[in-house]
């Protein structure tokens, strides 16, 4: 009975954990700021925090140095007067010649099997696409203050980062799960740089990944085995002659 309790434990902390979603927070503000979490615990944090930093460790005393550099063994060729023995020119004299001979092979068969390559991409799609549907950007707040020491430099950058954002954003709505919070853009003819924040989360259930492994490592190895699975051997059959 205690090895089924036991066995429901770990069960349902497992379900728990499937069930739950990796958190990823980003802030760019004065310095760029990226939280990772599951739960209430942090996997990633950056920058890290200064008090958690592990010290540098201490150089070693130059003495010690010094007297392993004297007390090392010198140099051994295995020949006379420094020479090499002569086996090694002939195992270096074949290396060379198996590398050739290789390096021919391998232009030989160096064609690109382009169908190939068609079907692993077709056989990733599905997989990939679902994952990217099942992840989630949530609360996406950009506040962009432009500026710069022109007037008119101020409004072709306003311009061009106003179609890059939105274009961006648009992008994003078509793979992935989006929501904005609010953007803010705007041209600051009096500042002499950009003011930029930026805050958003993304969202991953992990039990959503993990079944998208699976299902795009399946599907690679039905491709693997459709190009490389060896033909079968035809039986051998004796002559008719041969039989009694």
């Amino acid at each position: 009975m205690t090895g089924w309790i036991i066995f429901g434990s770990i069960l349902l902390v497992l379900i728990l954990v499937l069930i739950q979603s990796v958190t990823v927070t980003a802030v760019l503000d004065k310095e760029f700021m990226l939280t990772v979490k599951i739960l209430c615990f942090t996997l990633v944090k950056l920058p890290a925090d200064p008090k958690k930093k592990k010290k540098k460790k201490k150089k070693p005393d130059k003495r010690k140095r010094d007297k392993n550099a004297e007390g090392a063994p010198a140099d051994d060729t295995g020949g006379t007067d420094g020479k090499p023995d002569g086996g090694s020119e002939e195992t270096a004299a074949s290396g060379r010649s198996g590398s050739t001979g290789r390096a021919k092979k391998t232009k030989k068969d160096g064609g690109i099997n382009f169908e190939m390559i068609k079907d692993y991409v077709v056989s990733a799609w599905p997989p990939v696409k679902r994952l990217f549907k099942k992840i989630r950007f949530r609360d996406i707040y950009i506040d962009y203050v432009v500026g710069s020491d022109d007037a008119a430099k101020t409004a072709l950058k306003y311009g061009g980062i106003c179609a890059a954002v939105y274009s961006l954003l648009e992008w994003m709505k078509t793979y992935f799960s989006v929501k904005i919070g609010e953007v803010n853009i705007e041209a600051d003819f009096g500042a002499e740089k950009d003011d930029i924040f930026v805050f958003g989360r993304v969202k991953l259930r992990i039990s959503t990944a993990l079944v998208c492994i699976i299902w795009l490592g399946v599907r690679m190895l039905k491709t693997y085995l459709k190009y490389n699975e060896k033909p079968k051997k035809s039986a051998s059959r004796k002559p008719a002659g041969a039989r009694r």
